[in-house]
């Protein structure tokens, strides 16, 4: 694989000397000669390729014409960035700060010939090291037979891991046995998913056996031979009494066109089933089907990776694509496997090595190969301790770890998802390694995920080439989807892949492969200077959640080329210089805090940089330097809201390769940007008439996505031609904060065929008949339009509409109508803002997948519809809604209503009711600023599968009713009249998790629920100490107490909390002494305590709990606590002390 992507680097620098090879003149002769070189690396990288698993010296030599490429490419390229923007003012002088710049042509010339050097050296290293020109395509390495053998699959293989596919085989077997219309199954998924398991249970189920002459099992793999499988086929369906070893060697002695006359005369007169296990691509089912005749007496099976492998033209073919395991069957995989003893006396399974192994599993995601090789790894560790200490780095036992439910050594998680990567084209090698930037879990963002991607120049041109960068970077995504290497579904409203993630054991390899090609350097946290920067050797550094980064001392490698940080808040940004890190292509800083708010003008430097986000930094001043940056396809300076007033110096109009643009959504106003130039532009967000003509607008016809500010006063004939042309927009944004302008009676129209999102906010106060909306908009926005009329009538006809939000002042009128058939594909309906609304009708038939309803700020609204809410509606959520009946007696009647939140006076009433076997389906209810409600009654049988409940300020509630059996989490807030809480006996048995905020009292020791693992307590300002009640609950875990204690003392009593794990105190101005006895807490491991003035100092008894390892406190306390200090004796066991402010 190095030599592979080693290849795609070296054909990157053969196309920029192509590319550019009139600025190269008067070194074109040593150009001639690079080019010659790098033409024969190529051939000899072949061969290095297929012999790397065999020579560490190989593997040397690889990595060093990685080096010498990327040396080449970023001196070549500089001296062309230097031809092309050197006669520029100013800029020749920072180029010449590049290290490796050269002056003039000669030095050109002596580099090149110092490369071409480097080339026949490293060439003559590989040829003694046995790697040969390699010129031949169908070169095979004999590693390749070994991994065939491995991978290759037989029908009768033992089964160890049957869980959970009865119901899928059942179905399977369907297709095969009752289903005559399908020819041809498939069954695809990830690799380790089980899917040759679950094609070997078909195979040989009692009713597929019955219903076939005649059955073969070939595994066809990514290294077969035509021949190798056709003679398999046929020596498979031959009568058993044939099998003699003159018919075998017949059949070994066949021609291909034998083999296939022979089969399909076979197939033609036969009722035969062909398994095809493990094919990896469509041009390999092209070359295997030609022995299918067109009679339908055969049925065929496939697996595999790729979802692209499709059934021949005019057969009837169906994609089976199994799911993981859930969390029940996982269990029962692993038990299997890692508790394969009969008896149970040999070793004893405690009760925390099955909470151990209950906690691994969930690394496994499902993936039951994932989850066999975890069971052998634990199959031979006896004891908790061995169970404790891998599952301390679970990800890379798996990945790396060996099985041992196989005879063969090799088939471990690493190897066979290995496959999948190692069968990608070298350009989605380098797609997929890019995910290595991102943590565990993290939703990846694909639009910015494309630009990463076109600035590294990963894009191969046949797919670039004056393609949108988002619809190559889509492409891509869907390669890997279908591939079953990365997880993503496109999205229904905009048709994208908008978001993608990797499963677990996937992101084990992709870092695993990532680290072996020193593809990218990971680090969550900045460490020492000196450390640091004597390890950086990768072209590529991502910085995971950092609080603060200082670049110019931390990073001190000149030969990066991204620097990407990835956080969930803000960060600071010590030193902003990047004079070290001028061949950086990519420079990514979300939500950087800069030092005074300014980017330094050194910037301007970065002449290579394609990719610069500023996206929610705290900025206000960008320099003008930035206008060197004429490489740039990706700007994003939508900056934080917290800078009021920001400058962005007009040089914007230079960087005519820009593809992407967001500017600041506060620019000051004195602030002229002239962007008419941007011609390749496919997105720009927040282009405001404050600071730019409308006019510049015209050209940009590449245009994907528009956001427009109308604030200088704007005429509709003006905004009509200057966005009129932008035929292929797919997402129009309009708010107009000032411009005066006013539609005629006819409105806007918007005449964007393939326009899929559209939000307006400005005054349109009719929607004639002859309005025309774009046909295949499925999202629309309205706010401030002031409607006069029912907007329904009209917005019901697009057909392909899914998700509609009439906000604020959208709607001036009374009555609106949904009629029957209306938004045929609607599935989201907000209603907010509406003042004057007070009836609404919905007739059968109207809305028939809405899911979704939110109705909000709408006070005049008395009732909801009586009878026709469409039936599949799975959440619902009325807020300051002025209804004045009990809206339970409508909403229990549908029947699929999952989540229902009735908030702030949306009921006026005193009592409510949920009648039995109301909301069958309800899982979760909010409950909020109800400040009529006084009694709420639930009938035995309603709501069976509550699980989440919150209250929240209702203050005339007293009591809770009974019953929940599956409720699981419980929040309460200021229930101000809240009498007790009675809880009885059986009531809320799944109850795990119990949050309460500003309530008076806290419920006795007997109606706490018993198997509670969680309890926060906010605002409550109790008298008593809760520690007394809390300690008796033994499945606690988790306990913080905010504000929650009036009283000066509390103790920690021998025996209490025998489960607790975390402990966090925080906001007790009263607290003044804290006693733990000797034998409580015994499994703490981490405690917070903040905000406690008048705490004298820590509980004695800590020194008696050693599971402590995390302890955050009070500055105040360092000096008592450090070493040395008068109370270091109760904390020194702790592996962690950190002081808070």
């Amino acid at each position: 694989m190095a030599g592979e992507l080693v290849s795609f680097a070296v054909n990157k620098l053969w196309d920029l000397l192509s590319h550019e090879y009139t600025l190269f003149q008067g070194v074109e002769d040593q150009v001639a000669e690079l080019k010659s070189d790098l033409n024969l690396l190529k051939s000899f990288l072949k061969d290095a390729d297929a012999k790397k698993h065999t020579s560490a010296l190989v593997r040397y030599c690889v990595e060093e014409i990685k080096d010498i490429v990327y040396d080449a490419e970023d001196v070549l390229e500089t001296f062309v960035q230097k031809e092309k923007l050197g006669k520029t003012s100013g800029i020749r002088k920072h180029i010449k700060r590049l290290t490796c710049i050269v002056p003039d042509r000669r030095e050109i010339a002596l580099y090149i010939g110092h490369v071409s050097k480097r080339i026949t050296r490293v060439i003559r290293d590989m040829q003694s090291f046995g790697v040969q020109q390699m010129i031949v395509d169908d070169y095979m390495h004999p590693l390749r037979n070994r991994e065939r053998e491995i991978r290759r699959t037989f029908p009768k293989d033992n089964e160890s891991g049957f869980v959970a596919l009865e119901e899928n085989v059942k179905k399977l077997v369907g297709y095969f046995v009752e289903e005559d219309n399908y020819q041809v199954v498939s069954i695809t998924g990830m690799g380790g998913l089980g899917k040759t398991t679950l094609a070997r249970q078909v195979f040989n189920h009692d009713m597929v056996t019955k219903k076939f002459d005649k059955l073969a099992w070939v595994s066809v793999s990514q290294d077969f031979t035509l021949k190798n499988v056709w003679q398999n086929i046929l020596g498979d369906l031959k009568p058993k009494e044939e099998e003699t070893k003159e018919e075998e060697k017949k059949i070994l002695e066949m021609t291909e066109y034998t083999l296939q006359r022979e089969l399909y005369q076979l197939l033609e007169m036969s009722k035969s089933l062909i398994v095809l296990d493990d094919i990896w691509k469509k041009e390999d089912w092209e070359v295997i089907k030609p022995i299918f005749p067109p009679t339908k007496g055969w049925k065929l099976l496939l697996t595999s990776r790729n979802e692209s492998i499709v059934a021949p033209t005019n057969t009837k073919y169906f994609n089976f694509k199994p799911e993981c395991l859930k969390t029940d069957d996982s269990w029962k995989l692993f038990q299997r496997i890692a508790f394969p003893i009969n008896d149970a006396s040999e070793f004893e399974i405690d009760e925390e090595m099955e909470k151990l192994g209950e906690k691994m599993i969930e690394h496994c995601g499902g993936l039951p190969l994932a989850i066999k090789v975890l069971g052998g790894m634990l199959a031979e560790k006896y004891t908790s301790h061995d169970w404790r200490r891998l599952s301390e780095n679970i990800g890379s036992h798996l990945v790396g770890g060996r099985t041992n439910f196989n005879d063969d050594n090799n088939n471990s998680c690493n190897y066979v998802l290995s496959l999948s990567f190692e069968e990608l084209p070298s350009y989605l090698k380098h797609c997929f390694l890019y995910l290595a930037h991102f943590p565990e879990d993290y939703e990846i963002k694909v639009e910015n995920l494309s630009y990463y991607w076109a600035a590294e120049e990963i894009f191969q041109p046949r797919h670039y080439d004056g393609e949108i960068i988002r619809d190559v970077g889509d492409v891509y995504i869907e390669e890997l989807v279908r591939r079953n290497m990365v997880i993503s579904e496109r999205d229904v409203k905009t048709s994208r892949f908008e978001t993608c993630h990797l499963h677990d054991m996937m992101r084990e390899v992709c870092l695993l492969k990532a680290k072996e090609e020193n593809f990218l350097q990971i680090t969550s946290n900045p460490p020492s200077t000196a450390n640091f920067q004597s390890t950086v050797t990768s072209r590529r550094l991502v910085y995971q959640y950092p609080t603060t980064l200082h670049v110019e001392k931390v990073i001190n490698n000149p030969k990066l080329r991204s620097l990407v940080v990835l956080t969930l808040g803000s960060w600071n940004m010590a030193g902003s210089s990047f004079t070290r890190l001028e061949l950086l292509r990519v420079l990514d800083l979300v939500q950087a805090k800069l030092k005074g708010g300014k980017l330094a003008s050194c910037i301007g430097k970065l002449i290579h940089l394609r990719y610069l986000s500023l996206e929610c930094a705290e900025v206000t001043h960008i320099p003008y330097s930035l206008g060197n940056l004429k490489l740039l396809i990706y700007l994003n300076l939508h900056i934080s809201l917290s800078s009021r007033s920001n400058f962005v110096p007009n040089v914007l109009m230079g960087m005519q390769e820009l593809r992407y643009l967001a500017l600041p959504s506060l620019i000051e106003r004195k602030t002229k940007l002239e962007l008419s130039n941007l011609v390749k532009l496919e997105t720009l967000e927040n282009f405001s008439t404050k600071n730019s003509s409308l006019e510049d607008l015209r050209g940009m016809v590449r245009l994907r996505t528009l956001t427009i500010e109308l604030i200088k006063e704007t005429s509709l004939e003006t905004l009509a031609a200057s966005i009129g042309g932008l035929k292929y927009l797919e997402k129009l944004e309009i708010d107009d904060l000032g411009s005066k302008m006013r539609t005629k009676e006819a409105g806007i129209v918007f005449d964007f065929v393939h326009l899929k999102r559209l939000r307006l906010e400005l005054y349109m106060p009719r929607l004639s008949k002859e309005q025309h909306f774009p046909s295949h908009l499925t999202t629309l926005y309205l706010q401030h339009c002031r409607l006069e009329e029912d907007p329904m009538p009209i917005l019901e006809k697009l057909l392909q509409l899914k998700e509609l939000e009439l906000r604020r002042k959208s709607f001036s009128g009374k009555e609106m109508v949904c009629s029957s058939g209306g938004f045929p594909q609607l599935q989201k309906l907000s209603i907010m803002g509406l003042e004057e609304w007070e009836d609404w009708k919905v007739e059968e038939s109207s809305m028939p997948l809405l899911h979704t309803l939110h109705i909000k700020v709408c006070p005049k609204l008395k009732k909801l519809p009586d009878k026709h809410l469409p039936s599949h509606l799975t959440a619902i959520s009325l807020v300051n809604c002025g209804l004045e009946e009990d809206p339970m007696p409508t909403l229990e009647r549908l029947v699929h209503l999952k989540v229902l939140e009735l908030g702030f006076i949306s009921f006026s009433g005193r009592i409510m009711v949920c009648a039995g076997s109301g909301f069958p389906q309800l899982h979760k209810l909010n409950l909020s600023e109800l400040d009529g409600l006084e009694e709420w009654i639930v009938e035995d049988g309603s709501m069976p599968r509550l699980h989440t409940l919150e209250i929240r300020r209702c203050p005339k509630l007293k009591k809770l009713p009974n019953g929940f059996p599956q409720l699981q989490k419980l929040s309460i807030h200021g229930l101000e009249e809240w009498e007790e809480w009675i809880v009885e006996q059986g009531s809320m048995p799944l109850l795990h998790t119990l949050y309460i905020w500003d309530c008076p009292k806290l419920p006795g020791g007997q109606h706490f629920p018993s198997h509670l693992t969680t309890v926060c307590l906010y605002g409550m300002y109790l008298e008593e100490d809760p520690m007394r009640i809390l300690e008796k609950l033994l499945h606690l875990k988790n306990v913080s107490l905010c504000q929650s204690f009036s009283g000066k003392r509390m103790v920690c009593s021998g025996g209490g909390f025998p489960q607790l794990q975390k402990l966090r105190i925080y906001g007790l101005e009263e607290w003044e002494e804290w006693i733990v006895e000797q034998g409580s807490m015994p499994l703490l491991h981490t405690l917070y305590i903040g905000d406690c003035p008048k705490l004298k100092e820590l509980p004695d008894g800590l020194r008696y709990i050693y599971s402590l390892k995390n302890l955050k406190v009070s500055k105040r306390w360092k000096k008592r606590l450090s070493e040395g200090g008068e109370d270091y004796y109760k904390v020194q066991h702790i592996p962690t002390v950190e002081f808070d402010y």
